[in-house]
């Protein structure tokens, strides 16, 4: 869907850090909930989308 200038460009404009994500990001964030430090996590919601949802969808 990215390949859609059109697309990208609201996706870009709607998120505060004006780029999108790379999957080095979101694997970030799955590898630590992997982890012994993330036991005690349960139940949450983690937005991994550079502010995207900050003010709801567009």
């Amino acid at each position: 869907m990215l390949s859609d200038k059109h697309f990208l460009d609201r996706v870009i404009s709607a998120t505060p850090l004006e780029r999108p994500g790379e999957a080095n990001e979101v694997s970030s964030m799955v590898a630590f909930l992997c982890m012994h430090a993330a036991s005690y996590i349960t139940g949450q919601t983690i937005a991994v989308d550079g502010g995207f949802t900050v003010n709801g969808f567009p």
